[in-house]
């Protein structure tokens, strides 16, 4: 999932000089050096899992794999769902309804 140059430059800022953009993947052996210039950012993916990233690449890494910043989008993407389902349901209802009619 690649995420546009401006989302990532709204949660993490702007990159900074000297960075070096590489694909580690989904290594579970790569560490992520710490920045003392970056200010720890607290990220969130769909699921509610909470990370904190302490360096401009690691943030990169993780909001362009799809975390977010903002709890609000875990509540937008709840409530899109929910109108999902509910519109679903009716969707489902009206159908059965005008069908068993037409028996």
């Amino acid at each position: 999932m690649e995420k546009d140059n401006s989302e990532i430059e709204i949660v993490c800022g702007n990159k900074p000089d000297g960075v070096e953009i590489i694909d580690v993947g989904n290594n579970p052996d790569y560490v992520f050096k710490n920045d003392i210039d970056f200010d720890s950012i607290n990220l969130y993916d769909i699921e509610g899992n909470v990370i904190s990233v302490n360096s401009w690449f690691e943030c990169f890494h993780y909001v362009n794999g799809g975390w977010f910043n903002n709890l609000n989008n875990l509540s937008n993407f709840e409530s899109y769902f929910l109108y999902f389902l509910i519109s679903l349901s009716v969707g489902l209802t009206v159908t059965f309804k005008v069908n068993k009619n037409k028996k």
